[in-house]
């Protein structure tokens, strides 16, 4: 239906994509995109409200007519990562680039924005469009404004719905670009769509001294060892088969020493992902045990530390349906899955979806062989699929309100 209105746009799409790409912007500093969005969104004659949670936009779009309120949201920040592509836009920031497709996001939502509003006829209720700042977590150069502005967690989602975005909304959309899917592809998830994604921070505190008299000193070495490997087995003793977790130790340190001393402490940090609160518990809990009692057997002194990441991404299986079903309608069938396994990797959107229901899900954008992951400095993006996602997002909204309306 909306096809060749979508595609005549396209030229406009990547236009702004690729000014968005070559100005990217930190968590709760996306005050330049944020501009865009907002003068964007008037000119297509939406209600806007700006500075929601600090530098979030969020335009209604109102049919005129009784309905439900659906809202579609898109992540505005960028990675603080040095772009190392060579496409003629890359980022003129230094140390910033949109490594993770959060300017695909905005330029989509935008283009389904404008064709919506065009198209007020063929929806009840309202449509709110959300960009959100600081998906990829609270950047510590802002923490203090951001703690002066009445936050204390993490991500821009929990801001937002601090700031009343979920008001009077009945269901929500999140959709995030994938590289490993094929361009022109939708995976939907039918429950499990994004794990949960907490961190932890241990230093065990020793006695530094020589090599060559270790009996002299107390070494955190050893005891740091066992507690990896203690930590590692959590997942396959003492988490039921039957549950999905990953624990991941990234960073391990004994800071100052050299290869010939005993060092004063070794410190090591990870994360663990689950679609499971009790288990989410569970891990936090043991691993703090571990750190103790390891420690203690070692004549170490453990020092904890834990940060509270984002909640699992679960979608409501209803909207999930309903958004293969229109994905298929407009792409095909070949080019829609619609699956049981989980992704386990993160975003703070699982903030909306734990109190309205809603869905996460992936437009592939894979053209390379093998294509540049999420977070990489060689992460790319083909402006074409911005007309793919535009259309899909368009599709998505009129479906969805046409079931919450019945």
């Amino acid at each position: 239906m909306f096809n060749d209105e979508v595609a005549s746009l396209r030229e406009e799409l990547a236009k702004i994509y690729k000014d968005l790409h070559q100005h990217p912007e930190i968590g709760f500093t996306e005050t330049r995109t944020a501009g865009i969005v907002a003068d964007y969104l008037r000119a297509c004659g939406l209600n806007v409200t700006e500075h929601v949670a600090m530098t979030g936009v969020v335009g209604v779009l109102d049919s005129g007519k009784p309905g439900k309120t659906l809202m579609l949201r898109a992540d505005m920040d960028c990675l603080a990562v040095d772009e190392l592509t060579d496409c003629p836009y890359k980022s003129l920031n230094p140390g910033k680039m949109h490594a993770c497709g959060h300017d695909a996001h905005v330029t989509m939502l935008l283009g389904a924005a404008k064709i919506l509003s065009r198209h007020k006829d063929s929806f009840a209720g309202k449509i709110k469009f959300v960009f959100q700042p600081a998906e990829e977590e609270t950047p510590k150069a802002v923490s203090d404004a951001v703690c002066k502005a009445g936050y204390q967690g993490q991500g821009g989602a929990g801001f937002m719905i601090q700031a009343g975005v979920l008001k009077d909304v009945d269901a929500c959309v999140i959709m995030h670009v994938q590289p490993t899917l094929k361009a022109g592809t939708v995976s939907v998830s039918k429950k499990n769509a994004a794990a949960s994604s907490d961190v932890f921070f241990i230093t065990l505190q020793g006695k530094g001294g020589h090599g060559a008299q270790p009996h002299k000193a107390i070494d955190p070495v050893p005891a740091l060892a066992e507690l990896i490997t203690a930590i590692h087995m959590l997942p396959t003793r003492e988490v039921s088969a039957t549950e999905t977790c990953v624990i991941s130790i990234g960073k391990v340190e004994t800071p100052g020493s050299v290869w010939n001393a005993v060092a004063e402490k070794a410190c090591l940090s990870g994360g663990y992902r689950t679609f499971n609160q009790e288990v989410r518990q569970l891990l936090g809990k043991r691993i703090e045990e571990l750190a103790s009692t390891i420690a203690c057997a070692y004549r170490c002194t453990p020092l904890l530390g834990k940060l509270t990441g984002y909640m699992p991404c679960i979608n409501d299986e209803h909207i999930a349906k309903l958004i293969a079903a229109s994905a298929r309608e407009v792409l095909g069938d070949k080019q829609v899955i619609f699956t049981e396994i989980p992704a386990m990797s993160s975003d703070d959107c699982g903030a909306y979806l734990s109190k309205v229901p809603g869905a996460y899900f992936w437009l592939g954008i894979g053209e390379d062989e093998p294509p540049a992951p999420l977070h990489s400095p060689k992460f790319r993006l083909n402006p074409a699929i911005l007309a793919t996602g535009t259309l899909v997002h368009v599709n998505n909204a009129i479906k969805i309100l046409e079931d919450l309306n019945q």
